[in-house]
């Protein structure tokens, strides 16, 4: 029995230049634009992908193109446009319409407090230091040791 050889695919007009795998590294390229500090808009999308593919696909094709039901390219452009959002978000300053000298007053008020706090913090450790070394110079008996603990129980 002779094998049937397969029938080939035939489509008219010209082949398909936005393939899958030239999707999949566009969708990475776009990706990492927010990390790269590139604007996410589909004209900076349209620009890289003819520098680096030597064709230029326009924002509809980009964005509508899909494989199994899925638009790889304009799903990439969702997120990376949200991380671009939070980027911005976090970078924006927390009063936006505090006039520069209450913040730098707020600043101050901050920075002496932190100072306050870490001296407070070094008097603590060497206290609690101080504390233990003289417990390991002069140890008590395990008697007292118990004692004391029962009586400081009866006090908590």
């Amino acid at each position: 029995m002779k094998k049937q050889p397969e029938p080939t695919k035939r489509t008219s007009g010209r082949p398909e230049l936005l393939t899958l795998n030239m999707a999949r590294t566009i969708a990475d390229l776009v990706k990492r634009m927010p990390r790269e500090r590139v604007p996410v808009t589909w004209a900076n999308i349209v620009t890289h992908t003819k520098k680096k593919f030597g064709h230029e696909f326009h924002r509809t094709v980009l964005s509508q193109k899909s494989w199994d039901g899925r638009k790889l390219i304009a799903e990439a452009f969702d997120e990376a446009k949200s991380v671009q959002r939070r980027l911005h978000e976090q970078e924006a300053p927390k009063y936006t319409t505090a006039s520069r000298a209450v913040l730098q007053r707020r600043v101050a008020e901050l920075e002496a407090r932190v100072l306050a706090l870490g001296e407070a913090l070094e008097v603590e450790r060497a206290r609690h230091y101080d504390e233990f070394m003289l417990f390991l110079s002069n140890r008590p008996p395990w008697p007292v040791l118990v004692e004391r603990h029962a009586v400081a129980k009866k006090k908590g």
